[in-house]
């Protein structure tokens, strides 16, 4: 029997079946990327794209790098005519190039310790978001929002991992929620946390607390109220 696949669009919302056929088309039409998340009845939670490639067939060996090509010989450099020459020469080296890495390093340092505390919120993200279809199916189900403890969900900290301190379920206005408390993002963020919304039509919202927005994944971004 074919292998039926589900995936989430760019809205979020699942979409399936289809068959592995379909699914690479989509992502040849540019219609899902890597980081999609994707989900058959053999897994035990939606995963994102790029850990399923090989079952899909995706994966496959890079070309070869081109030959680098041959530097030019330099003609060896003339003698400097002096000691003091070769100061000032060197003394100049310096002077320019100081100011140069120091931008460089202004630059690249703040950007490298973003990127660092984005991919450690996304761990925690990839575990919350498994577990919105749990969530739509339990409310449709029972009319109303599941809660740690209910049938197909467990203790908050059971769902713990590295950068997961807790994954809360709970009723929140009009409709149910999902809460990811972080942690071991750094010393200067402490009680961040993420929020998936679900309203009464299905909806989903997301949303960080105490989080700047730029440590939060793109998808995420993407979907925030």
């Amino acid at each position: 029997m074919t292998q039926q696949w589900y995936y989430a669009d760019r809205q979020r919302q699942q979409r399936g079946p289809v068959s592995a056929d379909e699914l690479r088309a989509a992502l040849q039409r540019g219609d899902i990327d890597m980081s999609t998340l994707v989900w058959h009845e053999r897994l035990p939670a939606w995963v994102p794209l790029a850990q399923v490639a090989a079952e899909l067939g995706l994966q496959g060996a890079p070309p070869p790098l081109p030959r680098a090509a041959a530097q030019t010989r330099r003609a060896p450099p003339r003698p400097m005519g002096g000691k003091k020459i070769a100061l000032i020469v060197i003394g100049a080296l310096l002077v320019c190039s100081l100011p140069v890495i120091g931008i460089l390093a202004a630059i690249a340092i703040p950007a490298y310790q973003d990127y660092t505390v984005r991919s450690k919120v996304a761990q925690a993200y990839i575990v919350a978001v498994s577990e919105r279809t749990s969530v739509a199916e339990f409310y449709l189900s029972e009319n109303r929002c599941p809660r740690n403890g209910d049938e197909g969900f467990n203790p908050s900290e059971s769902y713990a991992n590295t950068y997961l301190a807790s994954l809360e379920f709970a009723e929140a206005g009009d409709g149910c929620e999902i809460r990811a408390n972080l942690r071991n993002l750094g010393a200067r963020i402490e009680g961040a946390r993420l929020v998936l919304h679900m309203d009464g039509r299905q909806q989903w919202t997301e949303s960080g607390e105490n989080l700047s927005p730029r440590y939060l994944p793109s998808s995420m971004r993407r979907n925030m109220r």
